[in-house]
């Protein structure tokens, strides 16, 4: 039950739900704004015909590189996976592969569907990037973090 409460609140308080829900609160406040300015921009249609290569791009890095987390090598992950609270970092890289494919989604839904032209599509689009974004930054950070504490206690 510990570890499930734990799931849950890994995923709520995090800065990828707290983007969302702020790029929300500014597009409600701002839409009429957004919209006026959004028609006066034209996109190529070749750059929007491949926007979908970022999203995934980012997705697949993330999933490459994320392994590192809980894998750092092969000299130092049997000393990671005895800590006693491994089982919180493994909440958290499954949250994270969770998020990825969650911010994936909407982006390529809404460049499959064609949305990318209307300035709700485009925002949804460049909200759900932005966090996918901060979450591969995340698995980043975690690298560089996880790599330094085991080398501060010699493993």
């Amino acid at each position: 039950m510990i570890r499930l409460i734990y799931y849950v609140r890994a995923f709520v308080v995090s800065v990828e739900l707290l983007l969302l829900g702020l790029s929300l609160a500014l597009f409600n406040i701002f839409h009429g704004y957004f919209e006026a300015n959004f028609l006066a921009i034209s996109f190529d249609e070749e750059a929007v015909r491949w926007a979908a290569v970022l999203p995934v791009g980012v997705a697949v890095w993330t999933f490459k590189e994320g392994v590192g987390v809980i894998f750092p090598d092969e000299k130092t992950s049997k000393s990671l996976h005895e800590w006693p609270d491994y089982w919180k970092l493994k909440v958290h890289f499954d949250i994270g592969i969770f998020n990825n494919f969650f911010y994936l989604l909407p982006c390529f839904v809404v460049w499959f569907t064609g949305a990318l032209d209307s300035v709700e599509g485009a925002w949804v689009f460049v909200t759900f990037f932005g966090a996918l974004l901060v979450n591969a930054f995340s698995f980043y950070k975690a690298k560089i973090v996880i790599r330094s504490l085991l080398l501060r206690v010699n493993v």
